[in-house]
């Protein structure tokens, strides 16, 4: 089952560690206790309070700063590995954070990943230094930090309402006897504008039935660069269903949850009839690759079937989704970042953002 992670930064205690800053002339002793503790910088400082209350406000900002970057290692989290690393650092007297090192390491690159939330630090963060008879020093820190893996929640919260993403009964459309895609097809039309660029694709989107059997809409992928015309006619037709659902449930109560449904937009205009026609071909024709590419021994023969695909219909977001997903299973990166930009750029989809600065830079070192 997939986990959720969470980070817990500990207070800081008391440290010690290879000096990488110079300290200026005078006292170099660095100390476990002082009069006032160094503090993580952060609007605390500003209030009009004790020492003691700005270092408690401060812990916040730490706490903030690390959790946004000791990531949790993919080692630790396939092994299962969870527990507290532990490191130390100093803080000179001139605010600067040096000698980072680490005092305990769960394993699992744990240690590791702890270890460079303080690196970055380094670079990034000025301290406000201990003082010791109203005189700056050197100061250990040690900084434990927590990782746990945990199950994940049932649900997500989306736009401050909680969709739930498991369900012991789904929703059920029950209207036009529970034909969904028929009430859909006889509700939506075509926009009022000139057909002449005979446009033609689909939408996919994401609905949010509730409890009270309101329909609201979550996200629209738009694979065809239609337009608002036509994303405001599937809003309508998807929300105008209101009241002919029977909301999820989840251990026994009625809930929120996810539900996904798609429209496909033709043209009347009988100019546009030939383009109807290349489109489900394309359909078709992809379709088809689809099953073929699933086999290393056809995958020329499924590629090729899509290349006829997207040759009819070059701007649609879906198909280059479809032949850059196989593209990259087969490990050909640059092809498969010319579809998958493109998709993007088409469609907006954000699905492959985290993985197209490493696909495409192979394509960028040639």
């Amino acid at each position: 089952m997939k986990t959720l992670l969470i980070f817990f930064a500990l207070l800081p205690l008391l440290a010690y560690g290879q000096d990488t800053t110079a300290v200026a002339p005078g006292d170099t002793t660095i100390y476990n206790f002082a009069d006032e503790v160094a503090r993580f910088p952060s609007p605390c400082e500003r209030y009009d309070t004790t020492a003691a209350a700005k270092w408690q406000c401060a812990q916040n900002y730490l706490l903030e700063y690390i959790y946004q970057r000791a990531l949790y290692p993919a080692e630790a989290r396939e092994q299962g590995i969870s527990g507290t690393a532990v490191v130390a650092f100093i803080v000179e007297r001139n605010g600067l954070v040096n000698r980072p090192e680490i005092l305990r390491d769960p394993g699992g690159g744990l240690g590791f990943s702890a270890l460079r939330s303080v690196i970055g630090m380094q670079r990034e963060v000025l301290w406000r230094p201990a003082f010791k008879d109203g005189e700056p020093v050197r100061y250990r820190v040690v900084l434990p930090i927590r990782f746990r893996l945990e199950e994940p929640k049932p649900y997500v919260i989306i736009d401050r309402d909680t969709v739930y993403t498991e369900l012991t009964k789904g929703a059920s459309f029950i209207g036009n006897g529970g034909d969904l895609v028929g009430y859909l097809d006889e509700k939506i039309t075509y926009p009022d504008i000139e057909q002449d660029s005979c446009a033609t694709g689909q939408l996919d989107m994401q609905l949010i039935v509730k409890p009270d059997g309101l329909v609201s809409v979550n996200d629209i992928i738009d694979y065809n660069d239609l337009g608002i015309e036509f994303t405001t006619k599937a809003i309508d037709a998807a929300t105008g269903s209101f009241g002919q659902w029977i909301a999820a449930e989840y251990e026994g109560r009625k809930v929120s949850s996810a539900y996904d449904v798609s429209f496909t937009f033709a043209p009347t205009d009988p100019g546009c009839q030939y383009i109807i026609e290349n489109y489900n071909e394309a359909l078709t024709t992809m379709q088809e690759a689809q099953l073929l590419v699933r086999d290393s021994t056809s995958l020329d023969a499924g590629l090729e079937k899509m290349n006829r695909a997207i040759e009819l219909f070059p701007r649609d977001g879906r198909f280059r989704v479809l032949r850059g997903q196989a593209l990259l299973d087969n490990n050909r990166l640059a092809e498969a970042c010319t579809d998958l930009t493109l998709a993007k750029e088409i469609a907006l989809i954000d699905w492959y953002d985290s993985v197209l600065p490493l696909i495409c830079r192979e394509e960028r070192e040639e």
